[in-house]
């Protein structure tokens, strides 16, 4: 059963297709624009689950039309390292301050942006840099749902191609997703509810992905990293701001 008000679900709605829209141009950003936004309708708890099961079947949803252009060594080790950091962060999600870990992650999101702003060129990293923002994924996956950032971050500095890009970051959020709702429902904390309004809010995520295929199909790939970094500063200041005033 749905337990939130008309109004209230008929802004979620909105926040859904905004964001899954996003996600289909760029290749992330569902439940990092989410999470922040929707907070402020259902709370933070709801937020993380609801963006947790809509983001998975978001990527589920487009697997098909993304799984040509994977670089499968890149999706082992980021998976690898998501499994290692994400029991951490669910204990974080259950016992942490929200508020304190939104303000980590703001600010972490502007210093990558910072550093891909300069034209940091990490083509030739060691492979430890996947591992490393694999492992902060994963405690970001189950902590706030936000995962996308370090990876953003590790792909964008290898200069990855646009297609490779969306691609690989969906194989990851899909099993990783998968992964964080087996945690989240193992521990309790998905709530049958919760369950309901996602189910509900499918539809809009559905009609802003078919809207967000129309539109990145015209985008260039110099406008493409704009997008991007755009895209993570937004987000950054967004979370920064809902950690502090949240």
């Amino acid at each position: 059963m749905i337990d939130i008000a008309l109004l209230s679900f008929a802004a979620a709605a909105a926040i859904v297709f905004a964001t899954a829209f996003t996600q289909a141009v760029v290749g992330f950003g569902f439940a990092l624009l989410t999470v922040p936004i929707m907070m402020q309708i259902v709370g933070l708890h709801r937020a993380v689950i609801l963006a947790s099961l809509i983001g998975t079947a978001n990527n589920f949803f487009q697997y098909r039309d993304l799984k040509h252009h994977q670089d499968r060594q890149q999706v082992k080790r980021f998976l690898l390292a998501s499994c290692i950091g994400a029991p951490i962060g669910l204990i974080a999600f259950i016992y942490a301050d929200q508020q304190f870990l939104k303000v980590v992650l703001g600010v972490g999101v502007l210093l990558g942006v910072l550093l891909l702003a300069r034209g940091r060129d990490l083509t030739n990293a060691h492979v430890s840099l996947d591992w490393s923002m694999g492992i902060i994924s994963g405690f970001l996956l189950t902590s706030t749902s936000t995962n996308g950032p370090p990876l953003v971050f590790a792909m964008q500095a290898r200069r990855s191609d646009p297609k490779v890009f969306r691609s690989t970051l969906n194989m990851v959020f899909l099993v990783s997703g998968v992964y964080g709702l087996m945690l989240f429902a193992a521990f309790g904390e998905i709530a049958l509810a919760d369950v309901w309004i996602a189910a509900a809010l499918l539809p809009s995520m559905v009609v802003g992905v078919y809207v967000g295929r129309v539109i990145r199909n015209q985008v260039e790939p110099d406008r493409f990293r704009l997008l991007v970094l755009v895209l993570l500063t937004l987000a950054g200041f967004s979370s920064l701001y809902s950690g502090l005033f949240g």
